[in-house]
């Protein structure tokens, strides 16, 4: 690698608005990208401008769905539209960071799948960035990384975020699993989006709300006492109290563009008694850049494993011999993400029967070893074929192993025999 492929960069891309941010060494702490008295919060439109023709806008739903684009007559791949976006996009870091390189960027988005992902990666391909130097991860993990990259007494115990982007309002709780090691970090999620709505209907509801905003859709309207709405502070307090009953959260991050409103900087001072409260709408780039940090360089996690229900529950990996010496070769770290796993390895057998893979659980429980049968090529003689072996995963759990005869050079032909064996990592 090049000396000038330096920067570490995050970006959050969400269906209309993109934030950009570049970890300064400096300053150790991410730093916006496009930021101004006009643009604090660096916000740059989601979308491509072609000449002067409209712009075309929801990249982020073409890209799940696959939709080519219509321009000037012709169409165009999704994955086109994104690569001038991201070469556009990524190219501002050029302003304050001339001459360097990007060594790592994690891009954060809203949700993902493993054909969204594919478009993605094939998109950022175009513009010379491989899947080596690139990570795409959802705002969960993002979250995580942001907060695991902040002074450990801010999350010592549980750590709360909501998200309001005026619309749907989320709040997901971080926990860390102290019991096992490494240290497992998850994100559990609630949705109040249908509760937080009752403030904004018109309904006459009564002065004294319900402790639990479990209950608000069971509100008398026809009470004598009535007024013409309840304040949306009112609402957005008690479902604080429902999110946080019988929970020890220490610190409350709010983010999103629905808190940039007099209701909430009413509401948030009362929030923040007996605990760290923050307020900002970088979180999830700012995430993506230390995830940049961590994916780039010298871990600094390695006593923490970031999990999500789409990653994979097990340390796939094998002992082989190189070079006269006994070694593991990772065919999946646990912790990946399903849909990103496929790896390929050559193997030449030495009287070997089978492929012995062992499986180590994120969790807890004992190594397992799965064995994968090789006797189609058993009639070969020793060291004298290889093996092809491909890892990929049908979901979170399956594992697919795809094996090849490959043969040993003109000596020792291969018959280019396929065949699978399923693994379920419990």
């Amino acid at each position: 690698m090049s000396d000038d492929r330096t920067l570490l960069v995050g970006m959050d891309l969400c269906d209309e608005t993109t934030q950009l941010a570049v970890y300064d060494r400096e300053l150790m702490e991410p730093v916006l990208i496009g930021q101004s008295e006009d643009n604090p919060d660096a916000l740059i439109e989601t979308a491509v401008n072609f000449a002067e023709r409209e712009p075309i806008t929801g990249l982020l739903e073409k890209a799940r769905t696959g939709d080519d684009v219509m321009n000037d007559g012709k169409m165009v791949g999704i994955e086109r539209v994104l690569a001038y976006f991201f070469r556009k996009t990524l190219a501002m870091t050029r302003v304050r960071y001339p001459g360097e390189k990007i060594k790592m960027l994690t891009i954060s988005v809203p949700t993902m799948d493993k054909d969204f992902v594919d478009r993605m990666y094939e998109a950022l391909a175009l513009i010379g960035l491989e899947s080596d130097r690139v990570r795409i991860i959802d705002h969960k993990r993002s979250y995580m990384y942001y907060v695991l990259y902040q002074k450990k007494e801010l999350w010592t115990n549980d750590v709360g975020l909501f998200d309001y982007d005026g619309e749907r309002l989320l709040y997901e709780q971080l926990k860390i699993d102290r019991s096992h090691l490494p240290a497992l970090v998850g994100v559990t999620e609630k949705d109040f989006t249908e509760a937080f709505k009752v403030a904004d209907r018109p309904e006459k509801l009564p002065e004294k709300l319900p402790d639990s905003i479990e209950f608000i859709d069971e509100i008398d309207e026809e009470s004598e006492e009535v007024r013409a709405a309840t304040p949306k502070g009112t609402i957005f307090e008690n479902i604080v109290k429902t999110a946080l009953k019988n929970q020890f959260v220490s610190s409350l991050f709010m983010t999103g563009e629905g808190f940039e409103t007099k209701w909430a900087d009413e509401v948030f001072p009362r929030l923040a008694v007996g605990r760290r409260l923050f307020r900002g709408r970088n979180l999830y780039v700012s995430g993506a850049t230390y995830a940049s940090k961590e994916f780039g360089e010298k871990k600094r996690l390695e006593d923490y494993v970031v999990f999500a229900p789409d990653m994979v529950p097990a340390r796939l990996s094998m002992d082989v011999y190189e070079n006269g010496k006994q070694n593991e070769v990772v065919l999946a770290p646990a912790g990946y993400p399903w849909f990103e796993v496929d790896t390929e390895v050559d193997l030449i057998p030495d009287g070997d029967t089978e492929i012995v893979v062992n499986a180590r659980p994120v969790f807890e429980g004992d190594v397992r070893q799965y064995k994968l049968d090789i006797s189609p090529i058993l009639a070969k003689n020793n060291r004298m074929t290889r093996i092809g072996l491909r890892v990929r995963f049908e979901d979170s759990k399956t594992a697919i192993f795809t094996i090849r005869d490959k043969g040993f050079g003109e000596t020792m032909p291969g018959s280019n025999r396929v065949w699978e064996e399923t693994v379920v990592c419990s």
